[in-house]
């Protein structure tokens, strides 16, 4: 099993947004020493009470930390952006990393984020797909003739081309049957690009998919993904205990702000605004003793076939001596009983 430390860039609109920074690149510094092997960055509009690091600008800060990591965002909202700014950034942080960019991207949900974009939220797939195809053409073609309902260009050439060739690889995110199924039509999987479920669904829904995922895969005739990415919230602490207790709290403050946008009401299918603690971290969240985890990270291997985890170790508001404590755990304790287990 691979390991992605999943830089959360969420804070409040309030904090020190200095020092926060600099506890991400100490984070990156830290995942770099215990044996992680790639860097990913979240992706929400800094709107209201709580401020979000853009992702692709993070992630060229974070270079310079991540050595022979890979790069990726998991996930960029696409329709907020024009895919030739995105392109040519994308293309910027492949130059930067050596060729070791995967450029994570979904259609979105919140629908407040497409309000304030002035996109409307109800074109967003249509917009996404076209996204998606223009950038990939971009990448791999010397010109590019384009109509579409949302983007369009003629005889466009895209100057400054990615270090991986054709292009690089892509995720594809998305929460329902639906969703996952796309991102098997989207996805080249000789490329390296896959399908990631959100961190926000349960452990069976995500089981599920995964299975809907090599389905689809079979029905367009392609072969699944070399390397199998999974996004899951991990906290890791001597004990259960200990871990609820550290933890609680900050998975409850980010969620109450996901809560009020409509994850759990419109996204997640769970009938209500918010969650209590207890169904909150139920099939969400890993979490426990290195012991416990590794045994929940080899079941869940087992099921859906993944390889590579994306570890979500930080929410808002979070001490950083807890944010360290998962990512050394993981690489030091954790990872090193689940290779042993999966052989």
């Amino acid at each position: 099993m691979k390991l992605t430390l999943f830089i959360n860039p969420e804070h409040r609109a309030d904090d020190d947004l200095t020092a926060r920074f600099n506890d991400h690149i100490e984070q990156v510094r830290v995942a770099r020493a215990v044996g992680y092997d790639g860097v990913a960055v979240g992706n929400h509009l800094s709107f209201g009470s709580t401020a979000w690091f853009p992702p692709l600008e993070t992630l060229t800060r974070l270079a310079a930390e991540a050595e022979g990591m890979s790069l990726a965002t998991c996930m960029l909202v696409l329709p907020l952006y024009h895919p030739l700014h995105v392109v040519e950034q994308a293309s910027l942080l492949d130059t930067i990393s050596g060729g070791k960019l995967v450029l994570g991207v979904a259609p979105g949900w919140t629908e407040d984020e497409f309000k304030v974009m002035d996109v409307e939220h109800g074109r967003r797939l249509g917009r996404y797909i076209e996204a998606v195809r223009l950038m990939q053409r971009l990448w791999s073609e010397e010109s590019v003739d384009f109509s579409g309902k949302h983007f369009q260009a003629e005889g466009l050439s895209l100057a400054f081309k990615s270090v991986q060739k054709p292009r690089p690889p892509m995720w594809y995110g998305g929460s329902v049957s639906a969703a996952v199924a796309r991102a098997a039509r989207l996805a080249d999987t000789d490329l390296g690009d896959s399908w990631v479920a959100s961190s926000h669904l349960v452990e069976s829904v995500i089981v599920e998919q995964a299975g809907v995922f090599r389905e689809a895969l079979k029905e367009h005739g392609k072969p699944m993904p070399a390397e199998f990415p999974l996004l899951r919230n991990i906290v890791i602490a001597p004990d259960r205990q200990t871990a609820l207790r550290d933890a609680g709290p900050f998975l409850e403050a980010s969620y109450r702000v996901f809560g009020q946008w409509g994850l759990f009401s419109k996204v997640v299918g769970a009938g209500k605004e918010q969650l209590d603690l207890e169904e909150l971290i139920a099939g969400r969240v890993i979490l426990g003793s290195p012991e416990e985890c590794a045994e929940e990270l080899v079941r869940l291997a087992r099921a859906t076939g993944f390889t590579r985890l994306i570890a979500r170790v930080q929410w808002l508001g979070m001490d950083q001596s807890l944010v360290l404590r998962t990512i050394k755990m993981l690489g030091e304790q954790v990872l090193p009983l689940v290779e042993n287990e999966l052989g």
